[in-house]
C-alpha cells in the first residue's frame, strides 16, 4: 500500500515537472489583508509559452466574498456558486497573460481565509493542470459593524443560512398573480392577486406597473386604498387584514389598439419588518385563484414552493383569434440549432417557459438565477434578445438561460450581444442531454468549436 502511494506521489510530481519544462506557470497576487465591507484585487499572471488550446482558470471563494469582473482580456469571465472562472476557447498568441478581478468583502466578516486556484488546459488530447500557491488573507472587522453582528468567514455560510431560516419561519410573505385573462363579457382583462402574510398586520402596499394603453379599475381591495396613476396600480393598507391570506382583484381596460398579448405586468409587495423596508416580487402563476380558500391556501402555497401539482384548476379564458405574422421577405442563413426532445423541470414554471431537454452536447447563455420564480418573458422583454429565455430549476435556484447552441463560438457571440444590451452578468453554460456539465468537457466533446 505504501509502495503504491509513493508511486502515485512520484507521478504527480513528474506531471508538475513536465508543466514547468513546458514553460507553463501561474502566479497569483493578492493583498495580505483587507477591511470588511471593502474590495481587493486578485491579479493572475500566466506564462503559457506557445500553448494555444482552449483552457480555463478557476478559483473557489468562501461565502461572503463576491467576484466582480475587471480585466479578463479575451477570456469569458463568470462567477456562480462562489466559483470564479476565466475560459478561453483559444488562447491568444502572447506567451504571457495578465488577468485581474475585484472581490467585494461582506461588511459583517472577520477572520482569515485561504485563496488558491488552478489553470487547466488540454494538450495532445489530454487534460493537464497547474495548481497555484495558496495565499492567506486576513479580514479586519468593519468599525461600522457592532461586534455581536460580526461573523468569522469560516462560519458565515452556516450563520447566514440559519438567519434566513429564522426569518423565513418568523414570517413568510408571498404575493402571487394569476395569469391575467379576458373577462367573459366585454374587452376587459381580469387580474387576481393572492397575498399570504401569516400574522403580519402592519403597513403594506402593492405596486403593479401596467404598460401604456391600459387603465386599471379596482374590483376587490380588502379595505385597502386603491389608486391608478402614471401607469401604476397601487393597493395601500395602514393595517393589513387580520386573515393570514386574502385575495385582491382589479380589471384592466385596454385601448382600442391593445390586446392581452401586449400586457406585461411587474409587481412588488412592500412591507415593514423589524424597522426594515422589505420588497417582495409579485410572482405570476398560471393557476385559478378562484379555487383557493382559507382551508387550502397553505396547501396551494406549499405545492407551489415544492414545484408540485397545484390543487386548483386553471381558468378557462375566452379563445382569442390567432393572428399569424406575415412571412419574412428574406431569410438569412443561420447555423443549425439543436432541437428539443422533451421538457423537464418544475410544474411551478409555466410550460411555455420551461427549459427543454436537448440531445447531445450544447451550450446556452445564463442571464440570471433567483430563488423565486420570475416571469422570464416579462423580465427580459426589453432586452430584445433573438432567443427566448427559458427557466430551469437547478441546485435550488431558478436559472434563466437562452440559446441552445451547437458550438461555443455561437454561444459566445450571443453572450456578447446580451452583455452589450445591459445583461452584464451573462455567461456560458454547457449541457449534455439536458444535464449541466463542465465547460471543458463540453469543449472537448465538440472539438473546441
Amino acid at each position: 500500500m505504501i509502495k503504491s502511494l509513493s508511486t502515485f506521489v512520484v507521478l504527480i510530481l513528474c506531471n508538475f515537472v513536465l508543466n514547468s519544462q513546458d514553460g507553463i506557470s501561474v502566479k497569483m497576487t493578492v493583498p495580505s489583508g483587507v477591511v470588511a465591507g471593502q474590495e481587493f484585487q486578485v491579479s493572475i499572471a500566466i506564462e503559457k509559452g506557445d500553448l494555444e488550446e482552449f483552457s480555463r482558470f478557476q478559483q473557489e471563494l468562501p461565502a461572503g466574498l463576491t467576484a466582480i469582473q475587471d480585466n479578463s482580456g479575451v477570456a469569458d469571465f463568470s462567477f456562480e456558486n462562489q466559483r470564479v472562472r476565466f475560459i478561453w476557447l483559444k488562447l491568444p498568441s502572447e506567451s504571457n497573460l495578465n488577468l485581474n478581478y475585484r472581490v467585494k468583502v461582506h461588511e459583517r466578516l472577520k477572520g482569515t481565509f485561504t485563496l488558491f486556484g488552478e489553470f487547466s488546459f488540454v494538450e495532445n488530447n489530454e487534460r493537464r493542470l497547474v495548481v497555484i500557491d495558496k495565499e492567506v488573507v486576513t479580514i479586519t472587522p468593519s468599525p461600522e459593524i457592532a461586534a455581536e453582528q460580526q461573523v468569522d468567514i469560516a462560519d458565515f455560510a452556516a450563520v447566514l443560512a440559519s438567519e434566513k431560516a429564522v426569518m423565513s419561519s418568523a414570517i413568510d410573505v408571498t404575493c402571487i398573480r394569476q395569469t391575467p385573462y379576458p373577462s367573459k363579457t366585454g374587452n376587459d382583462i381580469m387580474v387576481n392577486l393572492l397575498v399570504y402574510k401569516k400574522d403580519m398586520n402592519k403597513f403594506a402596499k402593492i405596486e403593479e406597473k401596467i404598460p401604456p394603453g391600459f387603465e386599471a379599475k379596482s374590483m376587490e381591495s380588502r379595505d385597502g386604498l386603491f389608486t391608478f396613476k402614471d401607469g401604476v396600480a397601487k393597493f395601500v393598507w395602514m393595517n393589513l387584514p387580520e386573515a393570514p391570506g386574502f385575495k385582491l382583484s382589479y380589471r384592466l381596460i385596454p385601448e382600442a389598439t391593445k390586446t392581452i398579448d401586449d400586457l406585461r405586468i411587474k409587481g412588488t409587495l412592500f412591507y415593514i419588518q423589524d424597522g426594515r423596508n422589505v420588497a417582495v416580487d409579485v410572482i405570476q402563476q398560471n393557476i385559478d385563484l378562484s379555487g383557493v380558500s382559507d382551508e387550502n391556501m397553505e396547501a396551494v402555497l406549499a405545492a407551489l414552493d415544492k414545484g408540485e401539482e397545484i390543487p386548483v384548476a386553471r381558468p378557462e379564458p375566452e379563445k382569442v383569434k390567432e393572428v399569424k405574422p406575415p412571412p419574412l421577405k428574406e431569410k438569412k442563413p443561420v447555423e443549425k440549432e439543436i432541437r428539443p426532445a422533451v421538457r423537464t423541470g418544475s410544474s411551478r414554471i409555466p410550460a411555455e417557459q420551461l427549459l427543454p431537454v436537448y440531445d447531445g452536447v450544447y451550450f446556452r447563455v445564463q442571464l440570471a438565477a433567483t430563488k423565486r420564480f420570475s416571469d422570464a418573458s416579462r423580465t427580459y422583454a426589453d432586452y430584445r434578445l433573438s432567443k427566448p429565455v427559458m427557466v430551469e430549476r437547478h441546485e435550488g435556484w431558478h436559472k434563466y438561460t437562452a440559446g441552445s447552441f451547437a458550438s461555443y463560438r455561437q454561444a459566445r457571440e450571443f453572450k456578447n450581444t446580451a452583455v452589450s444590451r445591459g445583461l452584464k452578468g451573462a455567461f456560458i453554460v454547457a449541457y449534455r442531454n439536458g444535464k449541466r456539465i463542465d465547460i471543458m468537457d463540453a469543449l472537448q466533446a465538440t472539438g473546441g468549436k
